[in-house]
């Protein structure tokens, strides 16, 4: 088939690419063309702004193809653009579509796990986040309105090299800089879905085998474990062979790690557990690579290369600000130890669930 993948570049682009091209179909890239991977020099390259239509029309012209993957730029206006011109079009989207993702004033909370009926975001407000979330919604409705038949995709944080904003790099960097501790809001408790670039590729390219099964619907996508944020800094720090100490801090102080560490600046819900099951139900899907594996490759990735620093990205929020994080870790537990010379507590004593009685037919000394 004749496929064109929109983006392509990025983290799962090139797993993507390379399973059409291993299935014998002909496929064709759209992008800016700020990014080139060598890899994928053997495939015709469209270079343009798929953000616009106007620029969208520009680089496609009339150009038809039997499948579409819509994984960057804007959906709402590829999608009209594409009407009529594609037999199969599959759309990326994301899960802070979901209501409950943004807390906002707390009058929704995210189920666990978070299934492809939850409610989506209905309201509209001026709130950044919000207006955000409204924007997938109108980019999925776009899709249906002009595609009744599209395959459309939930992704939640992928992990992976060539990724714009890789939430590992707040670890991976401070293990570099040699820093003994990290500072995590909460502990690090949040559990939030992620998804490695490979497996990712494996929930599109198993729409792409089964157009009819997946014609009309809505999937999540994700890795089959679900990892809390101090498991992840966890993993990756002893896949790194280093010793790095966990701080943890409430979020209400913890100001730089919240808005950094945690996705999408620190704002989303404390938990965010998708279920994939309708995916593996319906269409087969299954994770290609495990957790572990995928996050020992994605190190490798980084060892290869000791200069790369992506924190002077404008998509990246983390400042690395160390006299800060000391000058606050120091003042907390200082506060710390005010309050425990200031409050006087005792823990209780251990207590066994289970009676205990010293002779048959007796009670415990607890009375049990």
């Amino acid at each position: 088939m004749k496929v064109l993948v929109v983006g392509g570049t990025g983290p799962t682009g090139p797993h993507i690419v390379r399973g059409l091209l291993g299935r014998g179909h002909d496929v064709t890239i759209f992008h800016r063309g700020a990014h080139e991977p060598p890899e994928l020099a053997d495939v015709e390259h469209i270079h343009g702004d798929p953000h616009f239509r106007e620029s969208i029309d520009e680089a496609l012209g009339l150009r038809e193809f039997d499948v579409v993957l819509a994984m960057y730029g804007r959906m709402r206006h590829l999608s009209p653009a594409l009407a009529g011109r594609c037999g199969q079009f599959v759309g990326i989207g994301g899960v802070p579509i979901y209501q409950g993702f943004f807390p906002g004033d707390g009058r929704h909370r995210l189920p666990i796990p978070v299934t492809e009926e939850h409610p989506v975001v209905q309201e509209r407000s001026d709130d950044p986040a919000v207006r955000f979330s409204r924007r997938l919604v109108d980019a999925e409705e776009a899709a249906f309105a002009h595609h009744p038949g599209a395959t459309l995709f939930r992704f939640p944080m992928l992990y992976g090299p060539n990724n714009a904003r890789p939430a590992e790099w707040s670890i991976v960097r401070r293990v570099r800089d040699g820093r003994p501790y990290i500072i995590l809001p909460d502990g690090g408790s949040q559990i939030h879905t992620r998804c490695a670039a490979r497996n990712a590729a494996a929930f599109v390219l198993a729409a792409v085998d089964r157009p009819q099964a997946a014609a009309g619907q809505v999937y999540n996508a994700g890795d089959p474990t679900d990892w809390s944020l101090r498991q992840w800094v966890e993993l990756i720090v002893r896949l790194m062979g280093a010793d790095l100490e966990v701080v943890a801090l409430p979020r209400e102080i913890a100001v730089e790690a919240t808005t950094t560490l945690l996705p999408l600046a620190g704002t989303t819900t404390e938990h965010c557990v998708l279920s994939t099951e309708k995916a593996r139900r319906e269409l087969g899907c299954e994770a290609v690579i495990d957790t572990v594996e995928a996050v020992e490759e994605l190190l490798a990735w980084y060892a290869e290369r000791p200069g790369f620093d992506v924190s002077t990205s404008p998509s990246f929020t983390d400042r690395f600000d160390y006299a800060t994080e000391d000058a606050l870790v120091a003042e907390y537990r200082s506060a710390l130890d005010r309050v425990r010379s200031a409050v006087d507590q005792y823990a209780a004593p251990p207590v066994h669930s289970m009676p205990h009685p010293t002779e048959p037919g007796k009670v415990d000394h607890r009375g049990r």
